[in-house]
């Protein structure tokens, strides 16, 4: 355990608030769709449309609330949002409607995409230089994953009960560790804001063509997140003859993996060079992943099994890879004295892919089959290929607007 942890500093509690809030994360993901269903009464289709909306607002929070970062510094933003975030929640224990769901949900997601883009802004405040910014990522990332294991758990016991109460327990669980982790945030030193442009545009970061060219491509290649948790169950349980319970094998795999690989894998990204190189590794092994998943339908249980195995192994080398990749161009490729409105864009870049990859999941693997696979892992492999000449250049246009 000590090796997930960050050294002394103020990387530390930050790591512990990532792991409090990531609990309450895990929970929530594990029963809110049954809760909004059984116990609200609310449709299946109601649930999904009324996600996808507040989605559609969440996307527009990130670049603002950075902005805002920039301007009056991360800490205390960052600590306020977050407060409001798990309070909110409540709301969930006393709607009835499909509207008031939408309201609640839409505002949450603003604040939780808001918030997200003040955590990076935070992250690169209380740290120096690339190394330091992608290991820091890594770190809070191991305790991402753990977090979300573990609340995963707790939300199964309430599963296991059924009941109304104990759904609700599991809300009030949320919001008391959402606001223990805010607090906890208050022991990270203060972050000075941002000095001013003296001139120029207010939003450089949406003026940035490099910038918005590689957080393009990280959108495009992000899409492999969503392999593990939609395309995988439904494809073990119904195109292979592993039994049912091989469904959670990858996630398992993966989630262990991540929690326990994912420092040392960071290790290696020290410029914008490496970052796109381990990038373009890493789509070559997505493509090898892919094309291993898609084998599973092929033979009986036993080799199945193996297989999913396997192709979950060679997927998480690449999801570690291009996670660090990530780490670095997100914060490399930014301007300075605008973290928090280049987070933004960043964290935008990746709530787009969040809410195309069900469809392109839908569309690719699960609708054409083995050939779906093959496709989705050489979109995999053509985007990690592209990462090397459009960071080289978006890098060359940021030496040249720094002279």
């Amino acid at each position: 355990m000590r090796k997930l942890l960050p050294p002394p500093g103020p990387l530390r509690p930050l790591a512990l608030a990532t792991l409090l809030s990531r609990v309450g994360n895990g929970l929530l993901m594990t029963i809110s769709v049954l809760y909004f269903n059984r116990i609200i009464g609310l449709s299946i289709a109601e649930v999904g449309l009324g996600l996808t909306v507040a989605g559609l607002f969440g996307l527009l929070a990130g670049i603002p609330f950075g902005h805002l970062a920039d301007r009056r510094g991360p800490r205390t933003l960052f600590v306020i949002l977050s407060l409001l975030l798990s309070v909110l929640a409540l709301l969930y224990l006393v709607i009835g409607t499909f509207w008031q769901f939408l309201v609640v949900a839409s505002v949450i997601a603003i604040l939780d995409r808001g918030s997200n883009a003040v955590r990076f802004a935070l992250i690169a405040g209380v740290t120096q230089g690339s190394a330091a910014r992608v290991s820091a990522r890594a770190y809070l990332r191991s305790m991402t994953n753990i977090g979300v294991t573990a609340g995963a758990g707790l939300g199964a016991v309430a599963l296991s009960f059924g009941t109304a109460t104990s759904y609700r327990l599991m809300f009030c669980v949320y919001v008391v560790l959402g606001v223990i982790s805010a607090f906890v945030v208050l022991a990270v030193p203060r972050v000075a804001p941002r000095p001013k442009p003296a001139d120029g545009p207010v939003w450089i970061a949406l003026r940035d063509r490099g910038y918005l060219a590689v957080s393009g491509l990280n959108a495009a290649i992000s899409i492999h997140y969503s392999v593990i948790d939609v395309a995988i169950p439904l494809w073990v349980v119904d195109h292979t003859d592993a039994p049912h319970w091989a469904a959670a094998l990858p996630l398992i795999v993966n989630a262990a993996g991540v929690a326990v690989l994912q420092v040392r894998a960071s290790r290696g990204i020290v410029d914008t060079v490496s970052a796109a190189r381990a990038t373009r590794t890493a789509g070559l092994l997505l493509l090898a992943s892919m094309v291993l998943f898609a084998t599973a339908s092929v033979g009986d249980a036993a080799i199945a099994i193996a297989v999913l195995a396997v192709a979950a192994l060679v997927q998480t080398a690449g999801e570690l890879l291009q996670s660090s990749g990530s780490f670095l161009l997100g914060f490399d490729l930014a301007t300075e004295q605008a973290q928090g409105q280049y987070q933004g864009v960043w964290n935008t870049s990746t709530s787009v892919s969040s809410m195309l990859a069900p469809t392109v999941m839908a569309l690719l693997p699960l609708g054409l089959g083995v050939p779906g696979w093959i496709v989705l892992g050489a979109w995999f492999a053509l985007t990690g290929a592209l990462f090397v000449p459009v960071v080289r250049w978006a890098a060359a246009r940021q030496l040249v607007g720094s002279r």
